[in-house]
């Protein structure tokens, strides 16, 4: 068997990376994280009749301070709990019996269902002290669960949570991983947590059909489509539709235009500060931690970017406030991705109602449900316009290095990033002027093609 207890609180804790530890005796710590969130779950595996099969024990809890005797109980296995629960499983399996079939044969009532669909195993997990504890507002626990009912349940909630497959899982992600993607990874998450309830509790084997392990790879492929796939505002449409958005009123609105001016992403401007914009130099720094690519970035501001800064109806009481919101939320606090969304779709639906298809992109279809139904284009959507951009910078001309920069993309090889000691934002800033005077319609015909191809340092 080898020797047992190998583990300790401390090296359990240190542990931040996806991994599975071993205590010996069959007895394993499962370690993931996914976006920054790491989770601990105790698992057993053993080998009986020749077949190895693994039984999930639950979430790891510390152990308790002298202090704390007077709290609530932890809601887990300290390790010491699981070395015990381990040894009883050990005994059982050596006897000849099967742990997990004795576990679900306790759990389930002379009167009770034979079959747990998925609905039912959402009931009682909403029910659980783990959701009752972690969502402590009500409102929240609501809007976890409504996701659920609307993307989940009508495909998946009368499925028997014990067979319910990963192709099941993609069927309920696939809809809505292209045209609302945050909200397909939460779907994933909290699906997840289901799964891992209806595990501990004996309704289902280990396998998570759910897991960012099993779904790793089908993850991949998707972020994958994302970037090719987010539709886009028509290039020679973009002025008029540039035009329609400034004469609307409201902060998120103005963010989108900033955003745009700027070829960034909707989460770099949301948590924009005042603090980031030197605006001596007229240049937006943004932190590495709000980057894709975990690395500042410099963004050369051009005219019209600041006047859109400078037309804030909070510049002039925050602007001098470097820990101040540029775009915030009504109420407070970070604007959410939604809200941005939001202002283009009502922009869509406006147009679509004065007759036409709206703002779409014919180069990206929806794929429809029904294989009789024809593909339509998608409205465009907020990431879709740095597509925009960089289709007008390079029909304009304008070196690749440069708009790739401009997007805070990586260019070249490795050897190439490491040898360039500069991100180029003099350079960049006449380019950003142009496209500021193309999205207001004032793009000079004599200033369309700009020879930008010298070498780069």
């Amino acid at each position: 068997m080898g020797r047992i207890y190998r583990l300790t609180s401390k090296e359990i804790d240190a542990q931040k990376t996806r991994a599975r530890l071993s205590d010996g005796g069959g007895l394993f710590m499962q370690v993931t994280d996914w976006k920054g969130t790491v989770s601990r779950s105790w698992e057993y595996r053993f080998t009986l009749h020749g077949k190895t099969r693994s039984m999930g024990l639950g979430p790891f809890a510390k152990a308790r301070a002298k202090d704390d005797a007077d709290k609530p109980p932890m809601i887990g296995l300290t390790l010491k709990d699981a070395r015990l629960r381990a040894g009883e499983l050990r005994q059982l399996v050596e006897a000849g019996r099967d742990p997990i079939a004795e576990r679900k044969a306790a759990k389930v009532a002379p009167d009770a269902p034979t079959v747990v669909t998925f609905a039912d195993a959402l009931d009682e997990y909403m029910k659980s002290p783990y959701i009752q504890k972690t969502l402590s507002s009500d409102k929240h626990r609501k809007q976890w669960r409504a996701s659920l009912d609307l993307h989940v349940i009508p495909k998946m909630g009368t499925k028997d949570v014990a067979t319910i497959t990963i192709d099941d899982v993609k069927g309920v992600l696939k809809p809505i991983w292209a045209t609302k993607t945050d909200t397909a990874r939460r779907v994933r998450q909290r699906v997840e947590s289901v799964f891992a309830w209806a595990i501990d509790e004996g309704c289902r084997e280990t396998d998570n059909p759910a897991s960012v392990k099993v779904l790793q790879i089908w993850i991949k492929n998707q972020k994958r489509a994302e970037a090719k796939n987010h539709p886009a505002i028509q290039q020679a449409d973009l002025p008029t539709w540039f035009a329609e958005l400034r004469s609307r009123e409201g902060t998120a609105g103005q963010a989108l235009a900033y955003a745009v001016l700027c070829a960034s992403r909707s989460g770099e401007v949301r948590g924009m500060v005042f603090g980031e914009v030197d605006f001596a130099a007229k240049v937006w720094t943004i932190p590495a931690a709000r980057m894709k690519m975990k690395k500042p970035h410099s963004v050369p501001l051009s005219d019209a970017a600041i006047a859109v800064l400078k037309a804030l109806p909070n510049f002039e009481a925050d602007h001098r406030n470097p820990k101040a919101l540029v775009f915030p939320a009504p109420r407070g606090g970070e604007m959410s991705d939604m809200t941005i969304s939001a202002v283009m779709k009502r922009m869509h639906e406006a147009k679509a109602k004065k007759g036409g298809r709206g703002w779409v992109d014919p180069n990206v279809l929806t794929t429809p449900d029904d294989p009789a139904e024809e593909p339509q284009p998608r409205p465009a959507v907020p990431h879709g316009l740095r597509s925009t951009f960089k289709d007008w910078a390079t029909k304009r001309g304008f070196d690749n290095i440069q708009s790739e920069l401009a997007l805070a993309h990586n260019v070249g090889n490795e050897v190439e990033q490491r040898y360039r000691r500069t991100d180029l934002v003099e350079e960049r800033r006449a380019m950003m002027e142009q496209f500021a005077a193309f999205c207001l319609g004032e793009e000079a015909e004599a200033s369309k093609v700009v020879p930008l191809r010298a070498g780069v340092a």
